[in-house]
């Protein structure tokens, strides 16, 4: 008797065109975390593939390689993931499947998905949205294609109604066994592929890298942040943590991790029993906090902890350094203890980076520089002035008109990150013009980066002076700035044997930097 064929189903993980700081390279676990789901549950009766647009080539279209892709594996199911900031790229990938197979059936996932964004909904080429967790909820969507069963009541699944609005289906309880879940499967992509790329870190990595979640879910509720896991904590435990960990190490030869989780700290005994038991068992490996730390829940015993696990490069988010908007925006940070989180970093030897955002609805100019002189009263080694920006589907969102916002009257632009110019035509979000707020943003460039003391400890705690040196030229450019006009002679010093030692090391990469003058080679003394 022949075998039926397997059902075929592919995913996509979309990028941004634009090359913002979104443009960035990490695994794609959300979709490894539901192939390997999908393989444990189904086995040799579905085929999977992967199309990773953020590993294409960085200045090439990947559409026309992607229709090839999928006219070459002709999937039944494709499932597209992808950020808010590629929002844009849903409607590309899902006219592109239609037009392969208008039979295909179309799928929408991920972080944007989450969002339950109205906008998601009114693509006519997407014929389900899957907001929240997705592993269950593909397990019975599969099952009931297999059976040849309709899939419009599967519970968790959303879809576009008669009258073009969303029809959301009764949400799915919330995985609450987190180690139950399979490791994610690195079957289904090329880890090579995602080597000696720009991190979320902002740099290259150490050593050869990947990402993990030990937690889903955070407790707070920051007005203008998603809700893609909920605000109950789920944690996997320290030995689940463990036993990935050492899978990757010895199967995929991976030496740094980077964790992803929304709130790591949540749970300090859990965080500190993780970093205790690498320690333990003495491996010697990297681990980098692109994001997810509460810096007000962590401490001295904390930093330590992380820091003899290995752990070299945390971005904290500080936000706003105004307590009236702390409330307001119910992030409820506790601004002394997050300062001193920052001087625990620096002082045990974390090269740390702080978030900030300027434009607040009803902020004021005065709190804007509040929040530019924390960071540089503050010992962090490099720092981030976003402009603010109102997803659909954050608290922000939906409360801007009372903040008396007019949403129609915004730029479409200012509710994506791909603008940071400093544009005065349409509404504003806050009472400062947003060219007003790009002046300060440059100001604040301009004091926190070229201050020698900092700029110092900043290359003594980098591990990447390439990549170092390409970042602070970006800010170096936006600052205006040469060679003779810095603000202190220590800084052009610093900068040139910076710059010297990057074209140096990487002369290709490098080949934009400033070349610096000799003279300013020679040693100089900094005083600390």
């Amino acid at each position: 008797m022949v075998s039926p064929k397997p059902l075929r189903i592919a995913f996509v993980n979309l990028r941004a065109r634009t090359n913002d700081w979104h443009h960035i390279i990490m695994v794609p676990l959300g979709i490894m975390y539901l192939t390997a789901t999908l393989k444990k549950a189904f086995g040799e009766r579905i085929e999977l593939k992967l199309f990773d647009c953020t590993t294409f080539p960085e200045h090439e279209d990947p559409d026309a390689a992607l229709r090839t892709w999928l006219e070459e594996f002709r999937p039944a199911i494709l499932g597209i993931r992808g950020f808010s900031s590629q929002a844009d790229e849903f409607p590309v990938v899902a006219r592109i499947a239609k037009e392969v197979d208008p039979s295909m059936l179309v799928l929408a996932g991920g972080p944007h998905a989450s969002t339950n964004s109205p906008s998601l909904y009114q693509i006519a080429d997407i014929d389900y949205v899957a907001p929240y967790e997705g592993e269950e909820v593909l397990v019975e969507v599969i099952e009931n294609v297999l059976a040849g069963h309709s899939i419009e009541g599967v519970m968790g699944l959303g879809r576009r109604g008669e009258d073009g609005k969303a029809v959301i289906n009764p949400a799915r309880p919330a995985i609450q066994d987190l180690d139950a879940l399979p490791i994610p499967d690195y079957d289904i992509i090329n880890l090579d592929a995602y080597q000696g790329r720009l991190a979320m870190t902002d740099f290259l990595t150490r050593e050869r890298f990947t990402s993990i979640f030990t937690s889903r879910g955070c407790y707070y509720a920051c007005s203008y942040c998603h809700t893609n896991f909920g605000k109950r904590m789920r944690y996997r435990s320290v030995q689940s943590v463990i036993d990935e960990i050492q899978y990757l190490m010895e199967v995929r030869g991976v030496r740094e991790f980077h964790i992803i989780d929304d709130i790591f700290n949540a749970d300090k005994e859990r965080a500190i029993g993780i970093f205790n038991e690498v320690v333990r068992r003495g491996w010697k490996i990297n681990f980098a906090f692109p994001n997810g730390l509460r810096a007000d829940l962590m401490d001295e015993e904390f930093v330590m902890a992380a820091k003899a696990a290995g752990t070299y490069h945390w971005s904290l988010a500080v936000e706003t350094a105004s307590p009236r908007l702390q409330k307001q925006v119910r992030k409820f940070n506790k601004l002394d203890r997050v300062f001193n989180t920052i001087e625990l970093s620096d002082k045990h030897g974390i090269f740390t980076c702080i978030f900030n955002m300027l434009g607040f609805p009803t902020e004021t100019e005065e709190e804007m520089r509040m929040t530019l002189d924390f960071s540089l009263r503050s010992k962090a080694h490099m720092t981030h002035f976003f402009v603010v920006t109102p997803y659909e589907g954050t608290p922000m969102y939906d409360t801007l008109e009372k903040f008396g916002v007019n949403i129609s009257e915004l730029d479409p632009e200012q509710l994506g990150y791909q603008n940071f110019g400093g544009s005065d035509e349409h509404s504003m979000i806050s009472q400062v013009p947003r060219s007003r707020i790009q002046e300060l943003i440059v100001e604040g460039v301009q004091r926190f980066y070229f201050d020698p003391v900092r700029l110092a400890r900043s290359m003594e705690l980098n591990h990447n002076h390439v990549h170092l040196a390409i970042h602070i030229e970006t800010r170096r450019w936006s600052a205006g700035y040469d060679w003779n006009t810095y603000p202190e002679r220590a800084t052009a010093h610093l900068m040139a044997q910076l710059y010297a030692e990057a074209r140096r090391l990487d002369p290709l990469r490098c080949a934009h930097l400033p070349v610096p003058p000799a003279e300013l080679l020679l040693p100089e003394v900094v005083h600390h």
